[in-house]
């Protein structure tokens, strides 16, 4: 409904009557009770009032409680980054009220993550949640490429190159014994 509103400029005082025709069945038995009752001003109920009205009597505690473990336990598991923070972001818009900033989203988004992504991802220490987000697609797709390297490699007989920490070895070469040559 937000989104409708914006995009067709629908002002605060109009939101309530344009949200409430859309209602039905049980929703709209709901909304008649509210307009029946001669306690209830109608003309009081603010658009920010209708949705926690709303959100109070289909969106229970319990069931936020549980929204909210859910998201504190989602794992990336099988999927791709991108199917990751889908899932994330719409469990995130049920309960917004779990995290307390970017950052905190951020971190919440970052322990899900897969371990190999979430190491290099962690070690990065960045603070916002686009970040976060970013830096675990880049991670995702050159584990990828190397993947690809890995399997084009074995075709051609060659043998898997090792991650280097950035050192390189040498062997040192044979000693010998005065009088002895190579």
């Amino acid at each position: 409904m937000e989104k409708l509103f914006y995009d067709t400029f629908v002002e605060e005082q109009y939101r309530v009557w344009f949200a409430t025709h859309h209602l039905d069945g049980e929703a709209y038995k709901w909304w008649l009770d509210i307009r029946k009752d001669p306690c209830v001003d109608l003309s009081s109920i603010t658009w920010k009032r209708f949705k926690e009205l709303l959100l109070t009597t289909y969106f229970p505690q319990s069931v936020k409680r549980q929204m909210e473990r859910d998201l504190r336990n989602l794992r990336q598991g099988d999927r791709t980054v991108v199917e990751y923070e889908r899932e994330f972001s719409r469990l995130l818009h049920c309960v917004p009220f779990v995290v307390r900033d970017d950052e905190d989203k951020a971190r919440i988004f970052e322990v899900g993550l897969r371990p190999a992504i979430f190491r290099l991802v962690q070690a990065s220490n960045l603070s916002t949640y686009r970040e976060v987000v970013n830096r675990a697609l880049i991670v995702e797709k050159r584990a990828e490429i190397m993947k690809e390297r890995e399997v084009v490699d074995r075709s051609k007989g060659k043998r898997p190159v090792a991650e280097s920490s950035g050192q390189q070895s040498f062997k040192r070469p044979p000693k010998y014994s005065r009088g002895q040559s190579g």
